[in-house]
């Protein structure tokens, strides 16, 4: 098949992730493939160097640029167009709709109110949750819909060996001993960091030894309102703030526990990530979590907003290594049998063919 991935984030986060990786895949799997961008946008680079075919546009929706693009792909004789996040989704939906492209599919990443997702000729959610969203707030015939969960690359995510992880650890200024908690992503009020500070002291009451490690791309204000929080608290020592990294699988390498303490969410790559390393998951029971956490056996569950909660779990799993042990062995077990490439892109390469055909 002829594929062309349209994606308008120029930035790094989860849905640019899986558009790259779905490229990636389907071009190994002999599928010629294109990928539409932004100028200079992080996931052109990475396409490139991948050997996909990589076009540029502002992706604005004028009649010029939407004409230039459908007669890009009818020169390429395109079977499929595939598009991620909004500006791409509406921007396909527009070729579809005006200028008669065929084989319109949307992934959906999130769940928001926008109308034009009906107007695709299929819908892909990233959980079970995000289906249920779209078929009821956004008019998507249930026919019209498929639930392909994200998914990772499970090679990039291995675990240690243990003396390797203590380096790890030692370039950070951790010993051996300190018991680490992580939390990877965008530091925005979605992803409930203020709660696992709120948190914070009765972990420390527990397990005196403890640090949480955060990393990722901060919004300035929101980070401002967690250190005061923290600071009001007297925990602040008990948190090392990384900033945005490129090297998420060795960060991810040296932690005890991964920590998501989000208000809402659809299927993070992050827990993914920290699963396929073998690290047990707290997270809030919220969208598409509980579709890969399973409370009691990869990690634990936890309401929303609900520092209480969280602190518990976090401390039993800081506080019985055998349980700890065992919950990391069924996380990366979860993600090689649920979550890799193999097993979701031949889900997506299913659902083209049957539209080509």
């Amino acid at each position: 098949m002829r594929i062309m991935e349209i994606v308008s984030g120029t930035g790094v986060n989860g849905a640019v992730i899986n558009c790259l990786e779905i490229a990636k895949a389907l071009h190994v799997r002999g599928h010629q493939v294109t990928m539409l961008t932004r100028p200079n946008a992080w996931v052109g680079k990475r396409a490139a160097a991948a050997g996909i075919e990589v076009l540029q546009s502002h992706l604005k929706r004028y009649p010029s640029e939407l004409k230039r693009v459908a007669d890009d792909i009818r020169k390429r004789q395109i079977d499929v167009v595939h598009t991620h996040m909004s500006s791409a989704n509406f921007f396909g939906v527009i070729l579809r709709r005006i200028l008669g492209i065929r084989n319109v599919v949307a992934s959906a990443h999130n769940r928001y109110f926008q109308l034009h997702w009906m107007f695709n000729d299929r819908v892909i959610a990233v959980s079970e949750a995000t289906r249920k969203f779209h078929c009821r707030y956004n008019g998507v015939a249930k026919s019209r819909i498929d639930v392909v969960h994200n998914f990772i690359d499970q090679k990039r995510f291995q675990d240690l060996d243990p003396r390797e992880r203590n380096d790890i650890r030692n370039e950070f200024g951790f010993s051996p001993e300190h018991r680490l908690i992580g939390i990877i992503g965008d530091v925005i009020p979605r992803k409930g960091l203020i709660h696992l500070v709120r948190a914070l002291p009765e972990i420390v009451h527990r397990v005196p030894n403890v640090q949480i490690v955060c990393g990722g791309k901060p919004n300035k204000k929101y980070q401002m309102r967690v250190k005061a929080e923290a600071e009001n608290l007297g925990v602040d020592d008990y948190i090392t703030w990384l900033g945005l990294r490129d090297d998420v699988a060795r960060i991810l390498a040296m932690l005890d526990v991964y920590a998501l303490p989000s208000l809402e969410e659809n299927l993070p790559l992050s827990i993914l990530e920290a699963m396929a390393c073998g690290i047990p998951v707290v997270a809030s029971a919220v969208g598409g979590i509980p579709e890969c956490v399973l409370d009691g056996t990869t990690g634990f569950l936890v309401p929303p907003a609900n520092p209480k909660k969280l602190g518990e779990s976090i401390s039993t799993v800081l506080c019985q290594p055998q349980l700890a042990q065992s919950m990391g062995h069924a996380s990366s077990r979860r993600v090689q049998d649920q979550f890799s490439i193999g097993s979701q892109v031949e889900k997506i390469e299913t659902i083209f063919q049957r539209m080509v055909a």
